[in-house]
């Protein structure tokens, strides 16, 4: 089991790593991360193992705490820039991020297309019928309107939409292999 936790959550930060990208409004190009396995392993480098909740900055404990009062089963994990909370609450998985001082950097929840706002499924089913929405990403950072990560799969290709500000565009589009 904690395997399986380990990855999913090498998985999430690898996901954090390009959706930071996308929240910043970078150019990016899928292919420079085709077989890149530096890359993997710099984006796993900077979590470690669990940690006990006392070795967590009191500050991002407490904002834990009053932000997510029903939530007692997350488990604290230490970065390099700080520490990272991570649960799952009524079937959406969430990554709490927090810097070295407790201050909330950012929070991510992964999600089924159930979960996502009406009104977003709409503007992606109206354009992007023919494709199933596998994963949504929400990712939210402090002064800053929330962006949306939408996984679509079609019968020949992946793709990949970032919403923010009520606009969507194609970010990411990859084919499938034979």
């Amino acid at each position: 089991m904690k395997k399986s936790f380990l990855s999913r959550f090498t998985g999430i930060c690898l996901l954090l790593v390009i959706t930071i990208a996308a929240n910043a409004q970078l150019s990016f190009k899928p292919e420079t991360l085709k077989g890149n396995a530096d890359f993997e392993k710099s984006a796993s480098k900077d979590v470690s193992d669990e940690v006990e909740m006392k070795n967590v900055n009191r500050k991002a404990v407490k904002d834990f705490a009053l932000s997510f009062k029903n939530v007692t089963d997350e488990k604290w994990f230490k970065q390099r820039d700080g520490f990272v909370a991570m649960f799952t609450l009524d079937d959406i998985d969430y990554l709490i991020a927090y810097d070295k001082k407790g201050r909330k950097a950012y929070t991510i929840r992964n999600y089924n297309e159930s979960k996502l706002p009406v009104d977003l499924r709409h503007i992606v089913k109206s354009t992007y019928y023919d494709y199933a929405i596998t994963v949504v990403q929400e990712i939210e950072t402090p002064f800053n309107p929330i962006t949306y990560i939408v996984h679509l799969e079609g019968k020949t290709e992946l793709i990949n939409l970032r919403i923010c500000d009520g606009k969507m565009e194609e970010w990411q589009k990859f084919k499938k292999s034979e």
